[in-house]
């Protein structure tokens, strides 16, 4: 048995109600909890997001382990420990709790004070503004990081003959991923053509060499051509 299906049978869910969570079709679901298709880090991540469940505990892969609290639930409130079915329907009314946008916290208030949850509401909501405050400290942590190690990757390879494809497989991955979740990015302005025409700073004497020799080559051939 894999974790997720030991997540799915605890939370009392179809496989179809799990993939419809995370946008996969019930039968990639099954095929994760049969073993036959791997458990991917983004899809445990999007089911975390989407459950309250430790996305860790679901890579793990040992379905002997009981389910673990996530990130997400504990900053929600619910402290640490095992994860429980009370805790995925805490987590999802925490979730669905509309509080962003104009005209939406009032919606939900007026939708729970006619069934009588208004206070258990509020409760949520308050929360909900907690964590994101909680959240926004955490995530300018892991920009500043990413950042960081970004930075340091262009620094380590200026030097390098990999400097023109460490740079275009850079900005290829920011492509894509602004392609996948629909984020505009200014266009560089530089064209694949001038990166690969780009010639690496030396690194010692004998660079230096290869590339006089090469650019007193390239000035010959242009006078024999005239």
């Amino acid at each position: 048995m894999h974790p997720l299906a030991v997540l799915r049978t605890t939370i009392g869910i179809t496989q179809k109600q799990m993939g419809d969570f995370v946008n996969r079709a019930a039968r990639t679901i099954q095929s994760i909890e049969l073993r036959k298709m791997p458990l991917t880090d983004e899809l445990a991540l999007r089911i975390a997001e989407a459950t309250g469940v430790d996305e860790a505990w679901l890579s793990a892969g040992n379905p002997e382990t009981p389910p673990r609290k996530g990130l997400l639930l504990r900053q929600a409130g619910r402290g640490e420990g095992d994860y429980t079915k009370a805790d995925y329907e805490f987590y999802r009314a925490y979730l669905e709790t509309a509080i962003w946008g104009e005209g939406k916290w009032a919606a939900t208030l007026k939708k729970a004070e006619a069934k009588g949850d208004k206070s258990k509401v509020v409760e949520l909501g308050l929360r909900k503004l907690e964590a994101f405050e909680n959240q926004k400290e955490v995530i300018q942590l892991l920009d500043d990081s990413l950042r960081t190690e970004l930075q340091l990757i262009l620094i380590a390879t200026a030097r390098t003959n990999d400097m023109r494809l460490v740079r275009w497989k850079i900005r290829r991955f920011l492509e894509d991923l602004a392609k996948e979740f629909s984020v505009k990015i200014p266009s560089t302005g530089i064209a694949t053509d001038t990166l690969n025409l780009a010639t690496p700073i030396p690194q010692s004497i004998d660079d230096v060499a290869a590339v006089a020799v090469s650019k007193l080559a390239q000035r010959k051939s242009q006078t024999d051509a005239k």
